[in-house]
C-alpha cells in the first residue's frame, strides 16, 4: 500500500494526503492517465486514510484484521512488555468520512455547475469536557495477562477518554454548527467522480483526533442524443444510403448552439468511421475534446432503386 503512494510505513496523515493528491492528478483517466494505475492509487489511499484499515494492514498485512484460527500478531513482543493494543505511536485518529450523492444533468457536466448545500457539523464540546477518572483520558485500560500487558477500551467512558456534561455554549456536551457550502462542480466532470471536502465528515470526539471528510459523489444523467467517451462528445444519427453518398444538410445538437453542416464535405460516408469536428468536446483544465459524429446508414431494399447522382 505504502509503495503505491511512494511512502514509507509510518507516514503521517498529511504525507498520505499530499502523495495521493499528487498521484491522483497525474494518473486520473480524465488527464490521460492509466485507469488501472488510478484504481491502485485510490485503493491504497482508501486503506491508509482509514485508521482501522491502516492499523489492520500494518499489523496483519490485511485490512480484515487478524487471521481466523488464532495466532500471534507481529508486535506480540511489544505487547508482552507493555506495548498493548492501543493507538500508541499511530498519530491522530481520523474519524469516519460522510458520503453524499450530487445529481447533475449531462449539460451541467459539460458547462460546470454550482450547488448550494447546507451542512451541519455535530461537534463535541471540549470546553466542558471532563477527563475520565478511570482511564485518565487514555480511553483504554491495561490488563496484565501473565507475561503480557493487553489494552482494551475503558468501560466507563466507552473508549472516549472523557465526556462533556454541558455548558453555556453547548447542549448536553454537543454543539451544532450549520454551514452554507457553495459547491463548484468543474466543467468536464465525469459520472462517479468524487469531490472531497476535507474536515466536513464525522467530527472529533477527542481533542487529538482529526475530522473525517465529506465525499460528494457526482452522478451525471444521460442525454437523449449525446453521450461521452473521455473528453469526446459523441453524436450518432441515421442517414439514408442516398444521402450518405450525395450529402445532406445536417443540424447537430450542441450545448454551445446547434452545428449546421453538409455531410458532402466529408465525401461518401462510411458507417465504420467517426467524423470529427475539433474543439467541440468537453473541456477539462487545459484540454479540449472533439465532437465525433457517426452515421447509421440505412440501405435500400433490393426492389428500391436510388439515383446516386449529385443534385
Amino acid at each position: 500500500m505504502y509503495e503505491v503512494l511512494g511512502l514509507q510505513k509510518g507516514a503521517s496523515d498529511d504525507e498520505i494526503k499530499k502523495a495521493y493528491r499528487k498521484l491522483a492528478m497525474k494518473h486520473h483517466p480524465d488527464k490521460g492517465g492509466d485507469p488501472e494505475e488510478f484504481k491502485k492509487i485510490q485503493g491504497a489511499y482508501d486503506v491508509l486514510s482509514d485508521p482501522q484499515k491502516r492499523e489492520n494492514f500494518d499489523r496483519f498485512g490485511t485490512t480484515e484484521g487478524p487471521p481466523q484460527g488464532g495466532g500471534f500478531p507481529a508486535d506480540i513482543f511489544a505487547q508482552m512488555f507493555g506495548g498493548g493494543f492501543g493507538n500508541q505511536n499511530r498519530g491522530p485518529v481520523k474519524r469516519s468520512n460522510f458520503h453524499h450523492e450530487i445529481r447533475i444533468s449531462f449539460e451541467e457536466s459539460y458547462r460546470g455547475a454550482v450547488r448550494n448545500l447546507r451542512v451541519t457539523l455535530d461537534k463535541t464540546c471540549f470546553g466542558c469536557r471532563q477527563k475520565c477518572q478511570q482511564c485518565q483520558g487514555a480511553g483504554t485500560m491495561r490488563m496484565q495477562m501473565g507475561p503480557m500487558v493487553m489494552s482494551q477500551p475503558c468501560g466507563r467512558c466507552q473508549g472516549q477518554g472523557g465526556s462533556s456534561s454541558g455548558c453555556s455554549s453547548c447542549t448536553s456536551g454537543r454543539k451544532q454548527e450549520p454551514l452554507n457550502l457553495e459547491l463548484r462542480i468543474p466543467p468536464g466532470i465525469q459520472n462517479d467522480e468524487i469531490i472531497v471536502k476535507p474536515g466536513l465528515g464525522e467530527q472529533p470526539k477527542n481533542p487529538d483526533e482529526d475530522a473525517g471528510d465529506l465525499m460528494l459523489h457526482i452522478k451525471v444523467a444521460e442525454h437523449p442524443e449525446l453521450f461521452r467517451q473521455g473528453l469526446d462528445l459523441i453524436y450518432q444519427t441515421k442517414i439514408s444510403f442516398e444521402d450518405s453518398v450525395n450529402g445532406k444538410l445536417l443540424k447537430i445538437p450542441h450545448f454551445d448552439g446547434p452545428i449546421e453542416m453538409n455531410t458532402s464535405e466529408w465525401g461518401v460516408l462510411d458507417p465504420r468511421e467517426d467524423y470529427v469536428i475539433p474543439q467541440r468536446g468537453f473541456k477539462r483544465d487545459d484540454k479540449v475534446g472533439k465532437l465525433r459524429v457517426s452515421f447509421n446508414v440505412i440501405y435500400p431494399h433490393k426492389n428500391v432503386k436510388y439515383s446516386l447522382e449529385k443534385k
